[in-house]
This record gives structure tokens, C-alpha cells and sequence, in this order.
């Protein structure tokens, strides 16, 4: 039996082989999962630094075009985010989700910074899940309604009952799991018509990401979100706008947020995945001042949850923000983005794009995610479209972008 090499005085990798990996994987975690898993994009990720990534097997380097989700905004151990996180634990634990804990206000105060003071009021989760559980019960709080209305193609808000009632890529699991909702309305993107026929006075929420992103990040018809904007004032009816993979920056226009594109401002935003800079689970729902007052009123904390806005959390979130809100970076995000544009300019393949969000085009999405693979460019496909999502890391060098899009030009030219 091959053995395990050490770093550091710890075990690395935890098994000696990619079979010995999978074997105890298959017995302890999910036995589904690696048979179900196309061995071609098995990758097991040893060193991680920037926009690559290593097979810790194989020894051979990939650029990361997945971000998981978003995940990985700023790439792998960026700095900056390392060294919040050091600085943090050699000072602070996770803390108690019962004090005031003043980390977490100073980052709620660079959350309601981020929407320019538009939406004030914040509470954390630990996933995005947490934060569309909570901006929900916010929304029914304030409403005291149940109906929700949600997209049906491609959108994705989590795994809890609730959001796998809302998402539109879980139809299998609702059946499996018995969770559809009869609460829950889901309409087509891009179609007012249909959003208005669903939203009524008995509706408490539209939940919306402003733009799909397990549907390759389509571009919003011209109008479309400001318009269910209106549709929902009309109603009295929630907007909660799911950023989670969007935000951040991540979309470009110079703004934090993709919302900030257009002329509109949610009632209630809810990010997750990148706030943690990749290192750690922190999520929030960052609300307009009434609908957080109804409700957190009366209450001591209306999401009582143990990891959810711990102070390290906090401490590296912050340095997120610090980053991402940074105008120099969303001007660099802007750059890469035209630089993509330009470089798949006249490119054999159809791409959709918001910054540096994208999705490609493509009849066999996983036969492309393995031409890619194999050209050195990690992409996974959504599994519910004829498309790939497409997400380079926000702090690549011309270089690198360059080096990508060669890659990518090369693999399916």
C-alpha cells in the first residue's frame, strides 16, 4: 500500500492513492456519488494557490473556471484572506451567537456600506441556504403571508426543504425528499407576464436570482427585473434578490452586486459562498430597515444558529468586503470581463456573459467539461441545461486570462 506523504508533521494527502481515496469515500460518504461521478473530472485537489489548482495524485495544475459556484471569487488562499484568517484565530474563536458581538456589526456595517446604506439591517446565516431560510421568515414575518413565487429554469437556492422547494434544478429531489410546497408558485425567467399572473395579495415573496447562474448566467431581458420590481410594490410583495452567486463584484459594471446594474433595489439580498473568501461559511440577508424591524422586533436573535456570524467569520468576511468594494478592483473585474469578450470574440462555441460570470453554449456539456479537463481547465457542468458555466477567478493576471483563453479556444476550436 502506497503511503501518504507528510507536510508539516500532518498526513497529506489522507490516503496513499486516488483508489484507496475513493474506496473509503464510497464506504463512509456516498457510494452514489463516486459511481456516479464521470472518473474523467475526479479530480482530488491536493495544493491549491491563486487561480489553480493541483490533482494531488497526478500532480498535474488546473485552472479553476469552475469558482464552485462562486466560492472562490478571489481564487485559492488569496493573501489577503490567509492572513485575516491567521491574525483571527490567534486572537478570536468562533464566539457566542447570543452577545453583540461588535465583529460581527462591523461587518454588517461594510454589507449595508456595499448597497450604499439602501438596505441597513443584517442577519447571518452559515450557507446561502440560511440566508434564503432567513429572508424568508423575514418576508412572512413582515407580510404575514405564505405564498412564494420562484423561477422555474435552472435556478438554485440551496438543500434545506425550503429552498429545494424554491429551486427550479430540484425537481428530484422534492420528489424524493417530500418536500414540494403547494406554497410555492415557480414561473420562466425573463416572462413578466407570467409573474404577474403569479403574484398576489396572498403572496409574501418573489424570490429571484437576477440572473441563473446553473443556466449559464443568461442576461435579464431589458426591463425584466425592474419589472417584477414594480410587480411586487404593487402587491405588497417581498423582492428577495439571491446573490449568492453573483455578487461580490463578480458581475462587473463597476458595482458590488448585480442588482446595482439596474434601476432597482431589492427589499431584501441574500450572499453567501464568496463572502468567506473560500476559507470559511459565513452568509447573510441584508434587508431593507422594514422589513428587518418586523422581524427581528421582541426578539433576541431571530436566527438562532451556533456557526452562523462567527467572529472569525466576521474578521475574514470583512477582508472580503475590503477587497471587493475596493473601485480599483471592480475596475480590474471590468478588464478581465472585456478581456473574455474579446478573447472568445469569433470562438466556434456560444458563450452568455455578465462580467465575469458566463456559461457555455454547448449540446454535451459533460463532453465539453472533459475537453476542458484535459486541456487544464476545470469547469464541472450545471446537469440541468445545455450549458457549462464558465467562472474565471476575479484576480487573474492578462497573462493568465490569456493562457485560459488559449486553453479554452485550443480545446473546443
Amino acid at each position: 500500500m502506497a503511503q501518504p506523504t507528510t507536510k508539516g508533521g500532518k498526513l497529506y494527502p489522507p490516503y496513499g492513492t486516488a483508489a484507496e481515496n475513493d474506496a473509503a469515500y464510497a464506504r463512509h460518504v456516498s457510494a452514489s456519488h463516486i459511481a456516479l461521478l464521470p472518473p474523467q473530472i475526479n479530480l482530488h485537489l491536493g495544493e491549491r494557490k491563486g487561480a489553480q489548482v493541483q490533482d494531488t495524485y497526478s500532480g498535474e495544475w488546473y485552472w479553476d473556471c469552475w469558482r464552485q459556484g462562486s466560492k472562490f471569487n478571489l481564487g485559492h488562499r488569496h493573501p489577503a484572506v490567509v492572513a485575516a484568517y491567521r491574525e483571527a484565530i490567534d486572537h478570536v474563536d468562533s464566539g457566542a451567537w447570543a452577545l453583540a458581538s461588535g465583529y460581527r456589526a462591523r461587518l454588517a456595517e461594510k454589507l449595508a456600506e456595499s448597497t450604499h446604506h439602501a438596505l441597513s439591517g443584517v442577519t447571518f446565516g452559515v450557507g446561502g441556504a440560511d440566508a434564503i431560510e432567513i429572508a424568508v421568515h423575514a418576508a412572512r414575518a413582515h407580510t404575514r403571508r405564505t405564498k412564494l413565487v420562484s423561477i422555474a429554469q435552472n435556478s438554485y437556492h440551496g438543500a434545506t426543504d425550503l429552498c429545494l422547494s424554491l429551486s427550479g434544478i430540484s425537481a428530484h429531489h422534492r420528489e424524493r425528499y417530500l418536500v414540494a410546497s403547494t406554497d410555492v408558485t415557480m414561473v420562466p425567467f425573463n416572462d413578466l407576464d407570467a409573474m404577474r399572473r403569479a403574484v398576489s395579495r396572498e403572496t409574501a415573496a418573489v424570490v429571484i436570482e437576477p440572473t441563473p447562474a446553473q443556466g449559464g448566467y443568461p442576461v435579464p431581458a431589458p426591463g425584466y427585473l425592474e419589472g417584477v420590481r414594480r410587480i411586487c410594490d404593487e402587491q405588497g410583495t417581498v423582492m428577495i434578490v439571491d446573490e449568492t452567486q453573483t455578487g461580490l463584484g463578480s458581475c462587473g459594471g463597476g458595482v458590488v452586486w448585480q442588482y446595482q446594474q439596474h434601476d432597482l433595489l431589492p427589499d431584501v439580498l441574500t450572499t453567501g459562498k464568496g463572502l468567506g473568501g473560500g476559507v470559511y461559511p459565513i452568509s447573510a440577508a441584508v434587508m431593507a430597515e422594514p422589513i428587518w424591524a418586523s422581524y427581528t422586533q421582541d426578539q433576541l436573535v431571530p436566527h438562532e444558529s451556533t456557526y452562523a456570524g462567527t467572529d472569525i467569520g466576521c474578521v475574514i468576511a470583512a477582508a472580503v468586503l475590503d477587497l471587493t468594494m475596493d473601485a480599483g478592483f471592480l475596475a480590474r473585474v471590468d478588464h478581465l470581463a472585456q478581456r473574455f469578450t474579446d478573447g472568445f470574440a469569433g470562438a466556434p462555441f456560444e458563450f452568455s456573459q455578465i462580467g465575469t460570470n458566463m456559461g457555455l453554449r454547448t449540446q454535451t456539456p459533460l463532453a465539453t467539461a472533459v475537453q476542458l479537463l484535459e486541456a487544464g481547465v476545470l469547469v464541472i457542468p450545471s446537469g440541468s441545461d445545455l450549458v457549462v458555466p464558465f467562472r474565471p477567478v476575479l484576480t487573474l493576471s492578462d497573462e493568465e486570462a490569456d493562457s485560459v483563453i488559449a486553453l479554452v479556444r485550443g480545446a473546443l476550436g
